[in-house]
């Protein structure tokens, strides 16, 4: 991940807004991993359009891997996940990377 891919996807997302000011309220996390989270800040924000970046950017000052595993593990974040068998956990592991790796690539 590079800030230009970054910024390319605060573009596509919020492409009414001004970019810096995305940038700025993203640039409020300045914790561990810092990229990578704003980026999954963004691609939350994508699937919620309800919710603001500033949201997330609260939640990750709490504690940042929360917002990464909402964005890069949506389905592993699933209530019966140790309920499901290993064979069943790879199915939902390797479909969390697709739509991720998909997220990003359009």
């Amino acid at each position: 991940m590079t800030p230009q891919k970054l910024l390319a996807k605060i573009r596509q997302v919020f492409p009414a807004a001004d970019p810096a000011d995305i940038q700025r309220q993203l640039d409020e996390y300045a914790g561990q991993e810092r990229l990578r989270v704003q980026l999954a800040i963004v691609k939350l924000t994508d699937e919620d359009k309800r919710v603001s970046p500033r949201h997330y950017v609260d939640a990750a000052r709490k504690d940042y891997r929360d917002v990464l595993a909402l964005a890069e593990f949506p389905q592993q974040m699933r209530p019966d996940w140790f309920t499901l068998s290993v064979t069943e956990r790879a199915k939902v592991t390797k479909a969390d990377r697709q739509q991720y790796a998909r997220w990003l690539a359009r």
